[in-house]
């Protein structure tokens, strides 16, 4: 009898469909951390500021991401990523256990969906393909560029591999980028935002971004048109982009949108293990305001290994004297404090 049944067992286990072609699991983490110096404060009363902080060229954090291939063709993924401050242990993104990253989703092959907290195809046009610091460190352009929207939670996102090796597009949506899904709060702040992208060779690439954001019973939503290109000569990589974000819950005097004309330049001019970073950014109102800044930016990095990073950053900002806050060398994952120059240097370790 006992072996009738360890016999069936068998032929069922045989039987049965084989879903997991391939599984894979990864821990992988990144410490940034090092000196930090900033002056020049909107309020001259305060003292220049030096520490020892985590996350300055880039963000300091531990994640686990996954994938299985459930069949050819489909394949479930994973991402979950806690933000870390080196310097005091605790946690970044408003102390949430996996406030950098958080989704799961489908990659089809012609089209991957996502669901969760993730990256906007805004913060991805600039950080991936356009900042030479990569939207780190005191010379980060989101700190003139301020209209870029980091992280969305609750969003749908999908995006797709180059078809033709020529074009690609990301797009996401959300109805709660605050985090708020409670029935009195849903939907209070909508979000979307697409970006197609070309790429021509290996050398030349564009990409587009509009983004809109609306907050529940506003009037009127904060929109971003974005459009930023890289070519690449091998001895310098050359970056740039233009930005016109409108903000239509803000008016001037005349009740017009305060709506802003934006420029990015950047460089970096790679020599051997050792590589010259470069940016300036500009921003100037379009209502006769006269609100303009401007960021100057140089730095660099030198890769002691493939996983250990030495760097240091420059960053300063000037504003005319209409502009009394908002514009401020922030980094990674700190705030610029109010300061308009700044100085790091430090550490980053990959693993």
């Amino acid at each position: 009898m006992q072996k009738k049944l360890i016999a069936v067992a068998i032929a069922g286990l045989a039987a049965a469909p084989a879903f997991a072609v391939d599984t894979s699991v990864t821990l992988y983490g990144l410490v940034d951390a090092g000196y930090s110096w900033r002056g020049d404060n909107y309020d001259s009363t305060k003292a220049n500021r030096q520490g020892f902080d985590s996350g300055q060229l880039n963000g300091s954090r531990l994640g686990v991401r996954g994938v299985e291939e459930i069949t050819p063709g489909l394949k479930g993924k994973f991402q979950i990523e806690a933000g870390v401050k080196a310097d005091t242990g605790g946690s970044n993104q408003g102390g949430l256990a996996w406030g950098r990253q958080s989704w799961v989703g489908l990659d089809f092959g012609a089209a991957e969906v996502r669901f969760g907290r993730q990256y906007t195809p805004q913060f991805n046009l600039y950080a991936g393909y356009i900042d030479p610091f990569g939207l780190g460190g005191v010379a980060e352009t989101n700190n003139v560029f301020t209209h870029i929207v980091a992280r969305a939670d609750n969003a749908a996102y999908l995006t797709t591999p180059f078809f033709g090796d020529v074009f690609a597009v990301e797009a996401m949506y959300t109805k709660s980028l605050a985090g708020d899904e409670t029935i009195e709060n849903a939907g209070n702040r909508r979000y979307y935002s697409i970006a197609p992208k070309l790429k021509f060779g290996k050398n030349v690439f564009i990409m587009a971004n509009y983004s809109d954001a609306k907050v529940k019973g506003a009037a009127a939503s904060v929109q971003s048109w974005d459009i930023g290109g890289a070519v690449d000569f091998g001895a310098a990589k050359i970056t740039a982009a233009y930005a016109q974000p409108k903000d239509g819950t803000k008016l001037d005097a005349n009740g017009n949108k305060i709506k802003y004309n934006r420029f990015f330049v950047g460089a970096t001019v790679p020599v051997g293990n050792f590589a010259l970073l470069a940016s300036y950014t500009y921003s100037k109102d379009k209502n006769d305001l006269n609100e303009k800044a401007q960021q100057g930016g140089l730095g660099g990095t030198y890769n002691l290994s493939p996983r250990t990073t030495l760097y240091g950053i420059y960053g300063q900002i000037n504003t005319s004297d209409e502009v009394k806050s908002g514009y401020e060398v922030a980094d990674a994952t700190n705030s610029g404090f109010g300061y308009r120059k700044g100085a790091q240097f430090g550490v980053r370790h990959t693993f």
